[in-house]
C-alpha cells in the first residue's frame, strides 16, 4: 500500500468554497499554536484581529488598505484565466504610481492639465501606464515564445529602482526638508475628495469593475478567446484564435487594473509618492488573493477586504498588545501559507493504491 499524490478533474463551487473557509480556519489554529508557544496569548491576539471587521472606523480602513490589492487581484484573474503567469503586479503598481503622480507635477509645475482634468487624467495614465508595462512580457511571449514568468519578475525590480530614483533624485518636493517625498497632492487630485473617503469611492468601483470583468470574460468574443487560451495554446491556435492580440488585450487590461491600484495609494492612502518600501508587497499578495478567490472577479474585492483587514489588525496587535512587528508577520504569514496550501488541494489528491 502507498499513498499516490494526483491531480482532481473539475471540481464544484462548493467544494471550493468549502476547502478555502477549512483551511483559513486552520491558519487561525495553527497561529495560535505559534503564538501559545511563543507565550503570547493567542486568544487575545485572534480576538483583536477579528475586532477589525466589526467596527465601522477599522472596516473602512481595512477596505482602503485593501484597495490596490482588490484592482491588483481583478487584474489578475483576466491574466491568470488566460494561462498568462502575471508575476509583475507589484511593477506595474509601481508604474500606476509613477504615472499619477507624473499628472500631478505636470499640473503644478507647468500648468499643463486644468484642475477638473487632472483626477480623470490621473486614472487614465495610471491605467495605461500598468498596463503597457504588462503588455511587453505578453508581446515577448506571444512574438518570441518567452515565458512571462521571469520578465514579469524582474521588471518588478526596474520598476522599484525606478521609483527609488524618482523619489530620491527629480521628483523629490524642494520644501520636504530633503526627505524622499514627492510634493503634497492638491485636494482635487485626491479620491477622498469626492465623498470624504477613498473607500467610500474606491469599493464601488472595484465592484463596477469586477461586474465588467465578469461580463467581459463570460459574455464577449474576446473574453471567450482568453479563456479558450487559458485552457489549451495549441487547441486555441487551431481554433483561430489569434494568441498575439489576445495576450496583448488581456495583459493591457491586467497591468492596468494594478496600475490603477498603484492609483488608489498616491491619491487615496498617502496623498503623494513615496519610496516603494512603504508599500512593498502588495502585488505579491493580491496574487494569493486571486486564487483565494478563484480567480472568481467578484469575489476578489471581498478577499482584497479581509487581506487588508490583516494589515489594520497588524497595526491594532502592535499598538495594544505591545508586540513586535516578527510577531505579526507570523501570524500574516502562517495565513498566507495555509491558503496557498489549501489551493495546492484543490487541485491535488491523496489516493491510497497498491
Amino acid at each position: 500500500m502507498m499513498l499516490k499524490l494526483e491531480k482532481r478533474g473539475q471540481f464544484s463551487r462548493k467544494f471550493s468554497a468549502a476547502v478555502t473557509v477549512i483551511f483559513v480556519a486552520a491558519s487561525f489554529l495553527v497561529a495560535g499554536l505559534i503564538f501559545e508557544i511563543l507565550g503570547v496569548n493567542a486568544f487575545d491576539v485572534i480576538t483583536r484581529l477579528f475586532e477589525v471587521y466589526f467596527s465601522e472606523r477599522t472596516l473602512l480602513e481595512a477596505a482602503l488598505r485593501g484597495l490596490p490589492l482588490g484592482f491588483a487581484a481583478l487584474g489578475l484573474t483576466v491574466a491568470f484565466k488566460m494561462n498568462f503567469w502575471n508575476i509583475g503586479a507589484e511593477g506595474q503598481i509601481y508604474l500606476g504610481m509613477v504615472a499619477a503622480t507624473g499628472v500631478v507635477l505636470l499640473h503644478v509645475y507647468y500648468g499643463l492639465v486644468p484642475d477638473f482634468l487632472v483626477l480623470p487624467l490621473m486614472v487614465v495614465s495610471s491605467f495605461l501606464a500598468g498596463g503597457l508595462y504588462c503588455a511587453l512580457p505578453a508581446f515577448l511571449k506571444a512574438k518570441l515564445g518567452v515565458n512571462e514568468i521571469l520578465p514579469t519578475l524582474m521588471l518588478n525590480y526596474v520598476a522599484y529602482h525606478f521609483v527609488n530614483y524618482l523619489i530620491h533624485g527629480p521628483w523629490r518636493d524642494p520644501k520636504g526638508s530633503g526627505f524622499p517625498l514627492s510634493i503634497v497632492f492638491p485636494p482635487y487630485a485626491r479620491l477622498d475628495t469626492i465623498l470624504g473617503h477613498t473607500a467610500y469611492v474606491g469599493v464601488p468601483a472595484a465592484f463596477i469593475i469586477a461586474g465588467l470583468l465578469y461580463g467581459f470574460m463570460l459574455y464577449t468574443p474576446a473574453g471567450f478567446e482568453m479563456r479558450v487560451l487559458g485552457q489549451n495554446y495549441e487547441a486555441a491556435r487551431y481554433a483561430g484564435v489569434r494568441i498575439g492580440r489576445t495576450l496583448l488585450l488581456g495583459s493591457l487590461i491586467a497591468g492596468g487594473l494594478a496600475g490603477l491600484g498603484g492609483l488608489s495609494i498616491v491619491a487615496g492612502i498617502l496623498g503623494r509618492m513615496r519610496p516603494p518600501s512603504a508599500y512593498v508587497g502588495y502585488g505579491y499578495t493580491a496574487i494569493i488573493i486571486a486564487f483565494l478567490a478563484a480567480l472568481n472577479p467578484w469575489l476578489a474585492v471581498p478577499a482584497a477586504i479581509f487581506f487588508g483587514g490583516l494589515l489594520v489588525a497588524g497595526d491594532v496587535i502592535q499598538a495594544t498588545l505591545n508586540l513586535p512587528f516578527p510577531a505579526i508577520q507570523i501570524l500574516q504569514a502562517t495565513i498566507f501559507l495555509m491558503i496557498i496550501l489549501g489551493e495546492f488541494f484543490k487541485r491535488y489528491r491523496l489516493r491510497v493504491v497498491k
